[in-house]
């Protein structure tokens, strides 16, 4: 049983699902329903060609209620299809709520993304990577990194480095991508650490709107930085600093990336994404989980201030580069599944 709820869950559940077709392995996909609107969602699921057996309709009131319908019915679930196995992916509150709900059950339990770690406790998701990892039967890790942080961590599970899912799902629509000679950057905001403070949200504004005079920014607006930037009255100055674009579909998402000049982030998968595309990337966030992008790939860590931002930006090589990722090969879903069809 495969548990996703978020945008980025979906596209690294959609190589395992495919490939479990193929092998003709019965599986259920559970959709929690955390990400509940038809762009962060449905369509995107319909985009990769999977169809989830369960959805679950959580309230959106608040974090916890949220969490605690996920488990309830998780639980409920879990107890009409009496899996094998439960495949957790990333670091979002239903990942948490899946392991969680499996160990409680006594279900062997898979967690892919393992090992991240960006060393701040502030962010929900380092908590979630953290618990999740704990309690994990097997854990798939995505860059070697992982590997150490979760020997340090002296996890109980089995380690296995089998390189990074969401590259299969990129090469699979990267034939798809059409090239334009519109010169532009591309910007994704959404963070809850940027943008839940309104000091520091201005503050990358503030640096956003400086670079906005070099090019374009194109920004698709996520639902949680609308709402934020509503509620600090700062939409007005976003749209006189971005051209803003609705949620968009992953391969609308993959054409910005390819051909922008540069990508400002503070979304740990876009880091992924550019540094295999070989795009200039700048992260608009103190730290990174994600330290391969930054020693192998395409990306410079920034920080969350104006002048940080700047001074990055004022270095930044603004052309495309060659990078070697180990194991970023399109595979990673094929070696997930060939062990655990062989885990005892």
């Amino acid at each position: 049983m495969i548990i996703a709820g978020a945008r980025p869950n979906f596209m690294k559940v959609a190589p395992l699902c495919h490939e479990l077709k193929r092998l003709k392995i019965p599986y259920s996909l559970v959709n929690t329903g955390q990400h509940f609107t038809r762009e962060m969602s449905d369509d995107l699921l319909k985009e990769f060609g999977v169809k989830p057996h369960y959805t679950i309709n959580p309230p959106h009131t608040s974090a916890v209620a949220q969490f605690s319908v996920i488990v309830a019915e998780l639980g409920k679930i879990f107890e009409k299809e009496k899996p094998s196995f439960v495949l957790v992916v990333g670091d979002v509150n239903s990942t948490l709520a899946g392991a969680i709900v499996a160990n409680k059950m006594g279900i062997p339990l898979a967690h892919i993304e393992a090992g991240l770690r960006s060393f701040n406790r502030k962010m929900p998701e380092e908590i979630n990577r953290i618990i999740v990892d704990q309690i994990s039967d097997i854990l798939f890790v995505t860059e070697e990194n992982g590997v150490e942080n979760l020997m340090k961590e002296k996890v109980n599970g089995k380690v296995y480095f089998v390189g990074n899912i969401m590259i299969d799902t990129l090469k699979m629509f990267l034939p798809e991508v059409q090239k334009t000679n519109e010169e532009f950057y591309f910007c994704t905001l959404h963070r809850a650490e940027n943008v839940d403070d309104k000091e520091r949200f201005m503050g990358i504004l503030d640096a956003l709107e400086i670079i906005a005079k070099d090019n374009q920014i194109y920004l698709p607006l996520h639902p949680r930085t609308e709402k934020m930037a509503k509620r600090f009255m700062l939409m007005t100055r976003m749209k006189k600093i971005f051209s803003l674009l609705p949620p968009l579909s992953y391969k609308e998402s993959l054409f910005y990336q390819k051909n922008a000049k540069l990508v400002l982030t503070d979304s740990g998968g876009v880091q992924e994404e550019t540094s295999f595309l070989g795009t200039p990337c700048i992260t608009l966030r103190e730290e990174t989980e994600r330290p391969i992008t930054v020693t192998h790939g395409t990306n410079v860590v920034a920080g969350a201030r104006k002048a940080g931002i700047l001074k990055v930006y004022a270095k930044c090589k603004l052309s495309k580069q060659k990078t070697a990722l180990p194991l970023w090969d399109g595979k990673t879903a094929k070696r997930i599944l060939r062990i655990i069809t062989n885990f005892k």
